[in-house]
């Protein structure tokens, strides 16, 4: 597991050096459950965290209160989650509320632009820099303390640049 979360961070800071990374398409809006409209430009400035998750995923679900903290500790960190299976937005809403997930929910109707890939597996997590470079997906259960430390990383590596 160790071995594997080095090599995630080193594929990240190799991506990252070689300025592989995609910047975010910001003419494409999607909206958040609550209604509002928001595109990726929306969180220039901070640090997003997109995590695509599903009901039927323990480590998903082992992720989502990790993810509230993470959003609720950090004022320069945002989280967006993303439902993995395509549910009506009424049953997406009542899934939020049992699940108890703080932070924005992506709506699923109308079916959301984001610039990035769908994930084949989950738990997954793409992380978008304030410039608006979009790293990942980080495959696997992490938890907030190691998506800060990532950050960290990226940060550094950007610093030394």
């Amino acid at each position: 597991m160790i071995i594997m979360r080095h090599l995630c961070l080193r594929i990240l800071l190799i991506g990252l050096a070689a300025l592989s990374l995609a910047a975010c398409d910001n003419s494409k809006e999607f909206s958040l459950l609550n209604g509002e409209q928001k595109n990726l430009s929306d969180y220039r400035g901070d640090w997003l965290v997109v995590n695509f998750w599903a009901e039927w995923c323990p480590p998903c679900l082992e992720e989502i209160p990790e993810l509230n903290l993470l959003a609720q500790e950090n004022d320069n960190i945002k989280v967006l989650g993303v439902s993995f299976d395509k549910l009506p937005n009424d049953e997406l809403s009542a899934l939020i509320e049992k699940l108890d997930i703080q932070y924005p929910v992506v709506a699923t109707e109308p079916m959301p632009y984001l610039p990035m890939e769908r994930p084949l597996s989950l738990p997954a997590s793409y992380i978008v820099t304030p410039k608006g470079e979009i790293m990942g997906p980080l495959m696997g259960k992490v938890d907030r303390h190691k998506i800060v430390e990532i950050i960290e990383k990226v940060q550094s590596a950007q610093t030394a640049n």
